[in-house]
């Protein structure tokens, strides 16, 4: 049976990682670079994607400064804030961050979302941040009344 990602909502906490956070596009050749950078990284929050276009990672700012004094990146975007859930989340439930990215793109807020195997995340510009905080509680006090 399907778990309703709203019952999970309902139940969820959100964590709001104090670090400024940025999302740079390199090479690919670049990856045994940025795997050094991110295993010595000291923030608890790095997130390394490989995909056609090459590398990305969305770091806080001391990562970042480390990593492109090894590498040229393509390009930044920033500064982020990362938003993560802090709660309970089965691994099964299924179109979870659906209706909350809906909430705030349907609002205005870029909100990338990140998935890990125990906690969701998203990255939201730092500039948006209360206000996504916002709207991620009243969303999480709707879900409890569904």
């Amino acid at each position: 049976m399907a778990i309703d990602p709203y019952k999970v909502w309902a139940n969820m906490r959100l964590k709001i990682w104090p670090e400024r956070y940025w999302m740079v596009d390199l090479l690919d050749g670049t990856a045994e670079t940025v795997s050094k950078a991110v295993v010595s990284s000291t923030s608890r929050y790095c997130c390394v994607i490989r995909d056609q276009a090459g590398l990305s990672v969305i770091a806080d700012e001391k990562t970042v400064t480390s990593l492109e004094a090894e590498v040229t990146p393509r390009d930044r975007f920033g500064p982020f804030r990362v938003i993560s859930t802090d709660g309970e989340l089965p691994f099964d439930v299924i179109g979870f961050l659906h209706p909350v990215l809906k909430e705030l793109n349907g609002r205005g807020i870029k909100a990338g979302s990140q998935c890990g195997a125990v906690f969701d995340h998203l990255f939201i510009y730092e500039k948006d941040i209360e206000r996504a905080k916002e709207i991620l509680e009243e969303f999480i006090e709707s879900a409890k009344s569904r």
